[in-house]
This record gives structure tokens, sequence and C-alpha cells, in this order.
């Protein structure tokens, strides 16, 4: 299954893709735009296109993007989401809503008008239907956070200043309410703006919607090398071939990949390798060990464990970082995203998945941070866990885990010192946690 606006489930700018090039890039940490038309997509209205956003083609996604300042480099598509990877971070379409992360000096909330007209445009309504309206003080939820930013100073649009952030927001959406997590007199916070007509409550269907974030800052030198690039942007990355073009910087995106281990972080069999990590919670998640050459059972490789499979869409950028999209082969909707600014003095990486942890899967969540900070080995991160207030016992598992990791981390050299719970007016319980080498 295909992407409904797209004959191929896979689209890449090869032209494009060869020619960026990332000289003056500087500002690694992302703003993150998450609008809910509906609660899921079985809950979009009968009146409507039943695809949703996914009936929205590419070419009028690039119009929105032209607005943020960034460019389509690719696209891999699942049965249930659309994966964009842009030159400044990532889209990811489904039916019912869409994520924008954008880093640098992009302005993420100069989009919304056009959003909301694009998305009137293609998913539609029948000129009688009693429905309700496309437009944002009808959305079901929103979500705009980002860290503090590294280089305030050189953002433009409303992204000079929070408080500038916030009003354009409530110019848009109801019910607005705004977070500031960590430590505001520090250059390491992180604010959150959350609004939107509805509550997990409201939803007809239980949800085990859940987000997993970890921001890194100070990354190791070692670990930094795997993200520059040996190329030069321009005709010599691209790859011109009687069987198909391709261009150096998702070719070595993909090295990258498999080198560094971000294409298997989701991988169980890694995890398993950690008895302390599932003892966080005892009874919660009876990972067996496995050593490097054992292999999972049948049930295991089939069963409601079985380790996950997605389709990796990763790009190196000249002279260095790196963004990746990762999606599921199935139609459950995972995803994880990573991106990386290596330059020392600014390094910074950032991971997210809404991957449903679960004793049921074959990873637990403090397993697969621990596999993250292995590859990066930040000086400090932040983590943000957003899950159901009526989430499954799962789910409950995982907000418990991230809440008592700290002997985990503690052997891996890290101290906690902040840990903030909110409980948010949209249904969702937020986890912050903020670590610092020892």
């Amino acid at each position: 299954m295909v992407a409904p606006a797209y004959s191929e489930d896979t689209y890449v700018d090869h032209v494009l893709s060869a020619n960026l090039d990332s000289s003056f890039a500087f500002e690694g940490p992302e703003k993150l735009l998450e609008v809910w038309f509906w609660p899921s997509p079985s809950e979009i209205p009968l009146s409507f296109v039943k695809e949703g956003l996914r009936a929205v083609p590419l070419e009028k996604w690039q119009h929105v993007l032209d607005l943020v300042n960034c460019k389509i480099l690719s696209m891999k598509s699942s049965p249930s989401v659309d994966a964009y990877l842009l030159s400044e971070s990532s889209l990811f379409v489904f039916p019912h809503k869409m994520i924008l992360k954008t880093c640098g000096t992009t302005t993420t909330l100069a989009c919304l008008d056009e959003l909301f007209e694009v998305a009137r445009s293609y998913i539609g309504a029948s000129s009688n239907a009693l429905t309700s309206p496309i437009d944002s003080k009808s959305v079901y939820k929103v979500f705009y956070s980002r860290r503090s930013f590294m280089f305030p100073q050189k953002q433009i649009h409303v992204h000079t200043d929070w408080k500038n952030e916030v009003k354009l927001l409530n110019d848009h959406f109801v019910r607005g309410k705004l977070y500031v997590l960590g430590d505001s007199s520090s250059d390491d916070h992180w604010y959150l703006y959350v609004g939107g007509i509805g509550n997990t409550s409201q939803s007809s269907q239980p949800s085990d919607d859940q987000t997993f974030e970890i921001l890194m800052t100070n990354l190791s030198k070692d670990k930094t090398k795997a993200f520059v690039a040996k190329r030069n942007p321009g005709a010599e990355s691209l790859v011109e071939s009687d069987s198909e073009d391709h261009d150096l910087g998702h070719d070595f995106g993909a090295e990258i990949m498999q080198k560094t281990g971000l294409d298997s972080v989701l991988d169980g069999s890694f995890v398993k390798l950690f008895p302390e990590v599932s003892n966080i919670e005892a009874g919660a998640m009876p990972s067996p060990q496995l050593s490097d050459n054992m292999e999972l059972s049948d049930e295991e490789e089939n069963g409601e464990n079985a380790k996950p499979h997605f389709i990796h869409d990763g790009f190196a950028f000249t002279p260095c970082g790196f963004s990746s999209n990762s999606v599921s082969d199935t139609k459950d909707g995972h995803y994880y995203t990573l991106h990386v600014t290596p330059e020392s003095g600014w390094s910074y990486a950032s991971f997210e998945t809404n991957f449903p942890f679960s004793s049921n899967s074959s990873v637990d969540i403090v397993g697969v941070m621990v596999k993250v900070l292995r590859i990066f080995e930040p000086g400090r991160f932040s983590v943000t866990f957003f899950s159901d207030v009526d989430g499954s016992p799962s789910t409950s598992n995982s907000f418990h885990q991230l809440a008592n990791c700290d002997g985990v981390l503690s052997k891996l050299g890290y101290s906690k010192n902040e840990k903030i719970v909110y409980n948010l007016q949209s249904g969702c319980n937020v986890l912050y946690l903020h670590f610092d080498k020892k």
C-alpha cells in the first residue's frame, strides 16, 4: 500500500539532495509542531475524504514548507504514514494528524494559515454536509514545543521570543496553555504549548498514543566523527546510472545508519543484553538474556513481541550532519526519527518515536534510551514522554520505568538533576527528565 496521493511509495529529489550545502547550519534544537485534526483515522467524518491529510499531494506539502524555509529531500510511504525527510529535519503525515519538526532558522509557525487552507482544499466535504469545519479553532489537539535555542539571536519571525510564539499560537488555537520545563534561568530548558478543543476522554476509542523524545547536547567528539560526510555538494554528489539514479547524501546516510546502529534502535536483541533495564519494575518486562550469537525463537520473531521492521530513509549532510526517518512497514503507523548536528561547541542530537513500548513488545523504553545514549555519549540530555492519562497498563509501565531509571543511567555515568510531571488539559501526562554527566 502506498500513500493515497502518490503512485509510488518512495520519492527522492536527487538533484536537490546532491546540491544541498549545509555549511552555514548552526541551530540543532528543533521546533516541533503537532496538529491533530481528529482523534484517530477512524474518526474522520464520513463527509470528508477518508484518506484525510494523506490526500494532500507532495507538491502542496512543499508549498506549505516553502513558508517554513525548508525543502523535501525524500519521502517514504507506509500503509499508515508518509515520512518526509527535509533539508531541515522531518514531516510526518497521517490521515488524522501531522508532525512537523524543523531545525535551524526555519519559520515553523509561519505555515499555519496555509496548512489549514491546503487541508480544506484536499480533504474537503460535500457542500451540504453538516460537519465540523477544518480550521485552527476546531482542531482536536495541538502541541508546539522546543528546547531553548543555542543561538536565539539568529532566529527570525516570531521565533525570536517564546512570548511571540505563544501569541501567534493563541491567535489560531483555542484553550492554549503554556509550560516551561526545567531551569528557565539556564541555557537548557524546554518550552511546551498545548491547545485544541478535545481531550482523550472525548475520543470514542481508547488510545495508547505515546511520544518519547531524547534531546542531547555536548556529544562525544569520537562519536560525532561518524556524522561527518566526506563529499562535496554539487555534480559529484549526483550519481546517474542506467538502472537508477542516486545521490551520495542518501547513500552515505544509509551507511551511517548501519555503522552506528541507528537502523536497529528498536531491535529487541540489543536491549536484552542489558538485564538491568528490564528489572526497573519487577515483573514488568521479563526479558530473557541473549548473547550476540543467539537467535530469537519463531514465537519471538512472529508473535506479539516480534521485532519491529522499519523502512529507513537517512541522509548525510555536507560538510556534516545527519537526519533519518524510519517508519514501520505495517499498518500501525509507528516511526522514529533522528537528527544530528555534530559541530564541536554546539553539538546536538535528537531522537523521537511513537513506538508503543509494552510488555508485549521486543523492546522496553529504558533499553532504547540506553542504546541511543551509547551511540552519542552526550554530556547532558533531557527526556520527554507523553502518554494518555487513561492509557493502558503497558503505557503506565513505560512511564514508571522512565521515572525510575536513575540506577541504570548512573551506571552510564549520568546523574539526574530534574524530574517534572504534568497532567495536561489535553488528557495527556508528560514526564520531563534532565541528566548531566557526572
